[in-house]
């Protein structure tokens, strides 16, 4: 059977419509990467009547170290049937960068996924083109859930990724919060630059709030639920804001697992405070800067390079759909 045959069986027997109108197709607004805390000790490397603003003096090298990120694109929304309910096309790409090279270092290929409601499977591949969206079952309802879905699909190729690397004797620097189980093999730490959920409170809140460039809090531990291990964290100032910009920008907040001692994350901590402030992007380069660092940007924009071509996945989905209804 063609390859297009097959397309127009899928089409069929889950009767697909596509929704034409939505050309911007974007994640959710209030889908959030940074889980909402169980428990916070800010009581870890300092007593919280002890929080002060820590700076960076000294020079901390550690070797070979990498930095992970992944780019994700909805492709469109399938509707599936008159239930009212929709899949999501999608695809991402995962590769790292080393620092030391300064160049990128790996790229997979570009990954597409087909993400069905709950109660709705498939047998085999959407295939458009060149593009094979493989399909992944979900037990999450709705939009949000259905775009986790597809987020964790990518949170976890970044994670085998982070994990190659740190085997290679790579400190990892993997975009997003951590993801358990963590590896206990190397170091990886998570790197949050949306900070949209804020963990402190208190002496320790107002410590956050005054950091300067090159400065981090105190380290703290969350506890975000009881299935899941805790993690070491702080937050650390890339860059001053002018005095008409708000007072958060140029804060991101790191990760590191708890399996590592106190001491071993201070370090990190100290390292990461010396290192990334070097690596803020411009503002005329990027619209996510200081957040999101210049080596952060150059990988990206590879990634994407990457994608399948938007407009002949649309095109040729809209043929697909129309000969497979033609005469019905």
């Amino acid at each position: 059977m063609e390859l297009e045959d097959l397309a127009i069986e899928f089409i069929r027997r889950f009767e697909v419509s596509q929704t034409w109108w939505n050309n911007i197709l974007d994640e959710p607004l209030d889908l959030n990467d940074d889980a909402s805390p169980v428990r916070v000790n800010q009581d870890v490397e300092l007593q919280e009547k002890e929080w002060r603003p820590i700076r960076i003096e000294e020079e901390l090298l550690r070797g070979k170290v990498a930095l992970v990120d992944g780019v994700r694109r909805t492709d469109t929304h399938l509707l599936i049937g008159n239930s009212g309910r929709s899949a999501l096309l999608g695809e991402f790409v995962v590769g790292a960068f080393d620092l030391n090279e300064g160049k990128v270092m790996e790229r997979n290929q570009a990954e597409c996924v087909i993400v069905f409601p709950s109660g709705i499977t498939a047998d085999g591949p959407l295939l458009i083109g060149k593009a094979r969206y493989e399909p992944i079952n979900t037990v999450e309802t709705g939009d949000e859930g259905i775009y986790r879905t597809f987020l964790q699909k990518m949170r976890e190729r970044e994670k085998d990724t982070a994990l190659q690397l740190s085997k290679m004797g790579y400190t990892v620097i993997a975009d997003g919060p951590l993801q358990a189980p963590f590896s206990k093999t190397g170091v990886t730490l998570g790197f949050v630059k949306s900070t949209r959920r804020y963990y402190l409170s208190g002496r320790c809140w107002e410590t956050l709030v005054s950091l300067k460039k090159g400065e981090r809090t105190p380290i703290f531990l969350i506890e975000t639920s009881e299935d899941l291990p805790l993690k070491y964290s702080w937050y650390l100032r890339l860059k001053d804001p002018h005095y008409f910009e708000h007072p958060f920008l140029g804060l991101v907040r790191l990760e590191a697992p708890s399996s590592l001692t106190l001491e071993e994350v201070k370090e990190l901590a100290q390292f990461s405070g010396c290192l990334l402030p070097k690596l803020v992007s411009s503002t005329t380069l990027s619209t996510r800067a200081p957040e999101n660092l210049a080596p952060l940007e150059s990988l990206e924009r590879r990634l994407r390079a990457m994608f399948h071509p938007l407009d002949h996945i649309r095109v040729t989905l809209r043929r697909l759909i129309a000969e497979a209804y033609k005469g019905g």
